[in-house]
């Protein structure tokens, strides 16, 4: 007994919501010959607006439309609204039936209660009562089987009603898509700019941290070396090993944190660690460098590490004797662009392809927004240009 209230609850919301939205139609077709009145381009009137919002309202707390609070505009209120009418018309139309249903049973239960007449003369039978016991027991069990049929009706009103607001008040699939398509790529950003930092971190952490350890130990090193010659003790080979072995583990570290993100990127900019990146390439590389302003921080990065993959991909797999960078920044439909272009005079076969060696320079590319090309055909030589947006 306790379950009949909430089994009962929602049909009841379908029916309130839906007789509200019935009565609510000579709005409905004023204001929606207003909003096909307003120009195309232009946004909803207030009355409008407001008309539409109070539909939003009540067909998400009485009809259990989930609103996603698509924008409105003049061409989907005006839809919206025309529909409405049609649906708040059939909406009336089964709500006067209820009502003259409720009272015919009114008019008869006085009949057959009290013996109230309500017909002028009787066809046949003259002084006959106006309801009989034996008419009741008839008309009761066709009453509620009619009184079934005209809920039902109201209810698949509400069921139309909410189907319009679906129809017009939610996004379409592209809106969607769009939606969904600028939240990946947001989200991409700003992992791209979580990575960005981490990265930043851990140079720091190895300039700061492991690597002035490596530089201490290198000192007390050298200490006992020099200790030892003047001791002329047995272990000064060992102490002068281990005393290259911590210089070498030094220069590593260091190469190590100006591999993982150079400092000097945020000091100086991405044209004097190009020329660097350049500079300690393991293949005789060039750089022509055509950019009159610095760029936004997240574009040096991503240039900073493609060129670095790109150069290290040509170290490893090209075979090539010299290699080129070259960087431009341009203008390009109404906004910048950085283009850099990676070639080599190689064996060639280079692809951007899943497996590939340039797979993560492709999709560090792509999260940046910007585009990559590969001209890499076999026997060489091999282009690699990439397009950035400065946004």
């Amino acid at each position: 007994m306790s379950r009949s209230p909430a089994v009962l609850h929602r049909p009841l919301r379908v029916l309130g919501g839906a007789a509200l939205g019935s009565l609510a139609w000579p709005l409905d077709l004023v204001l929606g010959c207003v909003a096909v009145l307003t120009p195309r381009g232009a946004r909803p009137v207030r009355p409008v607006a407001a008309l539409v919002a109070w539909h939003r309202r009540r067909t998400s707390r009485l009809l259990a439309w989930a609103d996603d609070d698509a924008p409105l505009t003049s061409p989907r209120a005006a839809a919206y609204l025309a529909t409405r009418v049609a649906v708040g018309l059939l909406g009336l139309v089964v709500l006067a039936l209820l009502a003259y249903g409720l009272f015919a049973v009114v008019v008869g239960l006085a009949s057959w209660l009290f013996d109230v007449r309500f017909t002028v003369e009787m066809p046949v039978r003259g002084e006959e009562p106006g309801v009989t016991t034996a008419s009741m027991l008839i008309l009761v069990p066709l009453g509620a089987v009619l009184l079934y049929l005209d809920l039902m009706g109201l209810y698949g009103v509400g069921v139309l009603d909410r189907a319009a607001a679906a129809r017009w008040l939610a996004p379409s699939r592209s809106e969607r898509l769009a939606a969904q398509v600028e939240s990946l790529t947001v989200s991409r950003a700003e992992l791209l700019a979580a990575l960005d930092a981490e990265r930043g971190r851990i140079e720091r952490d190895l300039h700061d941290g492991v690597q002035q350890r490596a530089v201490a130990v290198g000192l007390l090193v050298d200490r006992a070396r020099r200790a030892g010659v003047a001791a002329g003790g047995p272990g000064v080979g060992l102490l002068e090993q281990a005393s290259r072995e911590v210089g070498l583990l030094v220069t590593d570290l260091r190469e190590v944190a100006w591999r993982v993100r150079p400092t000097t990127l945020d000091t100086h900019g991405l044209e004097p660690v190009l020329r660097q990146l350049v500079d300690r390439a393991a293949v005789p590389t060039t750089l022509e460098w055509r950019c009159a302003v610095r760029l936004p921080g997240p574009v040096e990065t991503t240039v900073y590490y493609v060129v670095a993959e790109a150069l290290t991909n040509v170290a490893k797999h090209s075979g090539a004797r010299t290699a080129q960078v070259e960087l431009t920044s341009d203008a390009h439909d109404g906004g910048a662009v950085v283009r850099v272009t990676v070639g080599d005079d190689g064996v060639g076969g280079a692809q951007a392809l899943p497996g590939h060696g340039l797979a993560g320079l492709a999709g560090r590319v792509a999260a940046a927004g910007g585009a990559i090309t590969v001209d890499s055909p076999a026997g060489g030589p091999t282009r690699i240009g990439v397009t950035l947006p400065c946004a």
